[in-house]
């Protein structure tokens, strides 16, 4: 069972990087569906049923064919590397290394508090309910507002784009 945790958390480690490594935005959403159905797996094995339902209806179903959809909608063009997007990207994994390395030992120290696993944590999906439409209401609901302004925003800018390309 351990062996299928490590492979399935291997499988989400490289498609986050498949994510932000592809050139092609098509192969990129693609592969955060893979993320997305990685994570899912995992959660499922830690018997959470709950999140691991919530995460395929939501994420890898809903939000990816929007997703998707505002991909196709603006007609993305593959970018070709040159010498400062090179320098960038080098620079870029230089930083998520160092960071890396400063955040592995707080994380193995924080983790070691969890080795005892007589105390499981319960919670139903009505104290979850509860919790997001009561404390956590406003946090919810901004995002929401947030993720439907950058719909109409990028909306907005492959409009303007095709507008102005076309005359």
């Amino acid at each position: 069972m351990m062996i299928l945790f490590a492979l399935l958390g291997a499988l989400v480690i490289a498609s986050a990087i498949g994510v932000v490594a592809l050139r092609h935005p098509i192969h990129s959403a693609l592969c955060l569906v893979l993320n997305l159905v990685g994570v899912a797996a995992l959660y499922a094995m830690l018997d959470a049923h709950f999140l691991s339902a919530v995460q395929i209806i939501v994420y890898a179903g809903a939000i990816m064919v929007l997703v998707l959809f505002v991909i196709m909608l603006l007609n993305i063009k593959v970018e070709q590397p040159h010498r400062r997007g090179i320098i960038l990207t080098l620079l870029a994994t230089l930083a998520g290394v160092c960071f890396l390395g400063i955040l592995a030992p707080l994380f193995y120290r924080g983790l070691r508090g969890f080795t005892d696993h007589s105390s499981k944590i319960e919670g139903t999906v009505e104290a979850f309910g509860e919790l997001l439409f009561t404390r956590y209401l406003f946090p919810f609901e901004a995002a929401s507002v947030l993720i439907m302004v950058a719909i109409v925003g990028a909306v907005m800018i492959g409009k303007r784009h095709q507008q102005g390309g076309s005359k």
